[in-house]
């Protein structure tokens, strides 16, 4: 019986190319994300597209509703939905927070939530969570979004130690930068300015840093495509002892020592000068 696997945000970047990989490595891969349309081209390879937005309880009842009616078996979920909410912390609204942490975090929990009376009962499942090198460092003007993946971090390591006992094995992700709509669509989010501007000049030079920090052709940065992010998950899905963490690309090596080799505000004048907020 092929395996059967959930990802979730599998319309673009990284989702979509798991699927199409896990697809071609003879899963059968339930493909879920909020718009449908955009999952065509994995209907197209035999992916089961279903509607889900880890943000709202009614569309992960109705979502699990209609997998489980199609099967009783889960043997891996890939958590991977997720955005970031850039913008500077004092022009953030509650609103704002709690939807980065909706998405990135309590809506990742409550997927897991749903498949793992399944994985307990069958002894045995993986869950893959696609974290960041991000949680380990912070830059200005993203605080909200790397705190969310250092959140995600504790509650992987915590989640890996409490169903251990069951035969389930739990995996973080954790690329570094990754060329998608990822950017594009955290500017579609970013807040509106608060009274009087006081960030106005940041603001201008965070924009002017994201048009080029994960784009391959601009970027200083060694930038990774979603291919080679989705090809370990997939390697991590089926090796019998998968590590717990998986470092992709140059610069989730790199950043966690340069950070630990460092005072913090060496480090803070380092993010300062690399991202463009002072010059020098």
């Amino acid at each position: 019986m092929n395996k059967v696997v959930i990802i979730t945000g599998a319309s673009s970047g990284i989702g979509n190319e798991s699927a199409k990989l896990f697809a071609q490595n003879g899963y059968r891969v339930f493909a879920t994300a909020r718009s449908l349309d955009r999952m065509k081209d994995l209907e197209a390879l035999g992916c089961i597209t279903v509607r889900l937005d880890v943000t709202d309880e009614a569309s992960i009842q109705q979502a699990f509703q209609q997998i489980f009616a199609q099967t009783d078996q889960v043997d891996v979920l890939v958590n991977n939905a997720g955005f970031s909410q850039n913008g500077f912390l004092e022009e953030l609204t509650p609103q704002h927070l709690r939807y980065q942490f909706d998405v990135n975090v309590f809506g990742l929990v409550r997927v897991t939530q749903m498949v793992l009376p399944k994985m307990r009962q069958a002894r045995r499942g993986r869950i893959i969570n696609v974290g960041s090198v991000g949680g380990e460092f912070t830059t200005p003007g993203a605080s909200a979004y790397h705190a969310s993946k250092y959140a995600l971090e504790s509650l992987t390591d915590g989640l890996r130690q409490e169903v251990n006992q069951f035969g389930i094995q739990v995996v973080l992700i954790k690329p570094g930068g990754v060329e998608t709509e990822f950017v594009s669509n955290s500017t579609a989010f970013y807040p509106e300015p608060i009274d009087g501007n006081p960030y106005g000049d940041w603001r201008q030079r965070f924009t002017n840093m994201l048009a080029t920090v994960v784009d391959s052709q601009k970027s200083s940065f060694p930038i990774l495509t979603p291919v080679e992010v989705a090809e370990v998950i997939v390697q991590a899905a089926a090796e019998p002892e998968p590590q717990t963490r998986y470092r992709i690309g140059e610069t989730a090596q790199t950043m966690p020592q340069l950070k630990g080799s460092m005072s913090d505000k060496e480090f803070d004048g380092l993010m300062l000068k690399q991202f463009g907020f002072i010059d020098g």
